[in-house]
C-alpha cells in the first residue's frame, strides 16, 4: 500500500505546487515595482566595510611573511642547515595559513552578503505586507516586484523550488505540506566532521537530499544522497555521494518517526529533521468510491475486531473491509479502537449496520513462540486494487530467525514472499496457529527471502489494553485437516483492507 501511495503523492505535490505555490511569473508588468535603491545603498555600504577590514588584515599578514621570507633568505648563509630547514617549514606553514585566511574570508564575506541580501528583503517582505517577487538583474535594476495578493514572501521568479531560499522552502512545505520525510535535514557523524543542511524532495521514486550551502549558494545545492524507501516501513537504502563526487557508498538505514535516519558510512551518521516540526502530510485526493490503498487483516473475534498494521490505516479517513462472507464477497465499513505505533499494529472493529458477526474463528491463537525452521504460511491481499487482483494470496516458507531486522525481538524474519498489500495479513504455521502478522519485506537487491512477521504475543499486549476485553480464537479443529482445507478455511476469515 505505501508504495502505491507513493507514486501517487508525487503528482498530487507537483499540482498543488503549481495550484497553491506560484514560483513563476510571466507578467511581471502586471505586479507593483519598488525601488529598493536606499536599501540596497546601506547594504552595500556594510558589505565594503567587510571587505576592506579582511582586505586590510590580509595586507598586514602578507608583509610579515614576505618581510619574514626576506629576512631568512639574507640569513640563510650565515644560518646553519638544521636551523635553515626549520625556517622553510615555518614559511610554509605561515603561507598555509594566509591562503586559509583567504578562503575563510572570502566564505565569511560570501554569508553575510547573502543572509544580508535575505534578511533585507525579508524587511522589506514585511514592511510591504506581501510577497517579493527578484529577477536575476535585480542587483544591477535595484528593482523588485510586489505579489499584493500574497503574505510576505521571497520568491526569486522563475527558479525551482531547490533554487529559492531556504525561507521560501519552508514556505513552501507550510503551504504544500510534505511528503513522508521531505524537509530540511542536518547531517551529523560520530567525528563531528560533516555537519551541513540538506534539503531533501521527492523526485519520481527518490527521496533526494541535496546540500544547502552556508553562503546560500543555490547553483551550489549539489546532490548529497538518494533515499528510497523498503517495503519495511522503517527501513530505506541509501546511496550516499562522498565530497567532491569521489564515488558512492550503498548502505542501508533506520528511520525513526520520519524525523531521524540512521546509518552508517565509515562511521555512524545521523540525519535530523530540522523542519516542519509538525508536517501536515500531503493526502491524495480520491474520485467518488476510489480508494488510495489496501492491505490485509485477519479477524479475530465473532464480533468482527480485526489486526492489522498500523501503518495500513495511518491518516486513513474512510476504512472498508472486504471478505467472504455466507458464500459471498461483502464489504463493512470499519473504525479504528486501538493502535500501537511503536510495533506497528492496530484493531480494527467492523461497525456496519448490515454486519451480524461471524461464526468461531476456526484457528488457534498462538501466545508462546515459535522456532526456527517452523514451516509458515503468509496470508494476504498484495497490490489488490492494481495489478494482482482481489483474490487472496497465500505464500510459504518458513521462519528463519526469531528475532528480525538490526536484532529485532518483536519480528520473526521469514522467508515467505511479501509484497506491498500483505502488510497486516496473518502468519500461520503447519498446525493452523496463527503465529505472527505480517509487516513487512526487505528488497530483492539488498536480500533474498527476508520478510518480517510481528509476533502473536505483540498483538496480544495491544488487546489486553482494549476497553472491553475479547475472547480469543483457540479452535484446533482445522489441526488434522489437509493444507488445503485448512487455507480454505482460514481464508475466510483473512479481509483486504482499504483505506482513503
Amino acid at each position: 500500500m505505501k508504495k502505491l501511495i507513493f507514486i501517487t503523492l508525487f503528482y498530487v505535490s507537483i499540482n498543488s505546487f503549481s495550484q497553491e505555490f506560484k514560483l513563476n511569473y510571466e507578467n511581471l508588468e502586471n505586479l507593483e515595482i519598488l525601488s529598493i535603491e536606499f536599501e540596497m545603498n546601506n547594504f552595500t555600504k556594510e558589505g565594503e566595510k567587510l571587505k576592506a577590514f579582511y582586505l586590510t588584515k590580509e595586507k598586514e599578514m602578507d608583509k610579515a611573511l614576505t618581510d619574514k621570507v626576506e629576512k631568512y633568505t639574507k640569513e640563510q648563509r650565515r644560518t646553519r642547515t638544521d636551523i635553515n630547514i626549520k625556517r622553510v617549514e615555518e614559511v610554509k606553514q605561515q603561507n598555509s595559513e594566509l591562503v586559509l585566511f583567504r578562503k575563510n574570508a572570502l566564505e565569511d564575506i560570501e554569508n553575510k552578503y547573502y543572509n544580508g541580501s535575505i534578511t533585507m528583503l525579508t524587511e522589506i517582505s514585511k514592511r510591504e505586507n506581501c510577497a517579493v517577487i527578484i529577477t536575476e538583474d535585480f542587483n544591477n535594476t535595484r528593482n523588485v516586484y510586489l505579489d499584493r495578493q500574497r503574505k510576505p514572501l521571497i520568491i526569486y521568479n522563475k527558479r525551482p523550488l531547490l533554487n529559492q531560499a531556504e525561507t521560501t522552502i519552508r514556505a513552501f512545505f507550510d503551504v504544500v505540506g510534505t511528503n513522508q520525510i521531505e524537509g530540511i535535514w542536518r547531517s551529523q557523524n560520530q567525528s563531528l566532521k560533516d555537519n551541513f543542511k540538506l534539503i531533501i524532495i521527492k523526485e519520481n521514486i527518490y527521496y533526494n537530499a541535496y546540500i544547502l550551502p552556508l553562503n546560500g549558494n543555490v547553483s551550489e545545492r549539489k546532490l548529497k544522497a538518494r533515499i528510497e524507501f523498503t517495503s519495511y516501513d522503517n527501513i530505506a537504502s541509501i546511496e550516499w555521494i562522498l565530497e567532491n563526487e569521489k564515488g558512492r557508498i550503498n548502505t542501508v538505514g533506520t528511520i525513526k518517526n520520519k524525523s531521524l535516519i540512521e546509518f552508517n558510512l565509515s562511521e555512524k551518521t545521523l540525519l535530523y529533521k530540522l523542519y516542519p516540526n509538525s508536517p501536515r502530510s500531503v493526502n491524495k485526493p480520491t474520485k467518488k468510491n476510489e480508494w488510495a490503498g489496501n492491505g490485509s487483516g485477519v479477524i479475530i473475534s465473532k464480533s468482527g475486531h480485526i489486526i492489522t498494521n498500523h501503518h495500513v490505516i495511518e491518516d486513513a479517513e474512510d476504512i472498508e473491509v472486504e471478505f467472504m462472507l455466507d458464500d459471498e464477497l461483502q464489504k463493512f465499513n470499519a473504525e479504528v479502537v486501538q493502535v500501537d505505533k511503536t510495533n506497528d499494529l492496530a484493531v480494527l472493529k467492523i461497525f456496519d449496520m448490515n454486519f451480524d458477526g461471524v461464526s468461531e474463528p476456526p484457528y488457534n491463537f498462538k501466545f508462546r513462540g515459535s522456532d526456527v525452521g517452523t514451516k509458515v504460511y503468509a496470508f494476504g491481499y498484495p497490490m489488490a486494487l492494481t495489478v494482482m487482483g482481489k483474490e487472496i494470496k497465500v505464500t510459504d516458507g518458513m521462519i528463519s530467525s526469531k528475532t528480525g531486522f538490526d536484532g529485532n525481538i518483536t519480528t520473526y524474519q521469514i522467508t515467505a514472499p511479501i509484497q506491498g498489500g500483505n502488510s497486516g495479513g496473518p502468519l500461520f504455521d503447519e498446525q493452523a496457529n496463527l503465529i505472527g502478522i505480517n509487516s513487512s519485506g526487505i528488497r530483492k537487491d539488498i536480500a533474498d527471502n527476508v520478510a518480517y512477521s510481528i509476533k502473536t504475543s505483540y498483538v496480544s499486549n495491544l488487546l489486553d489494553v482494549l476497553p472491553k476485553s475479547i475472547e480469543l480464537p483457540s479452535s484446533t479443529k482445522l489441526k488434522s485437516l489437509p493444507l488445503t482445507e485448512q487455507i480454505k478455511e482460514i481464508s475466510k476469515y483473512v479481509v483486504l483492507v482499504k483505506v482513503k
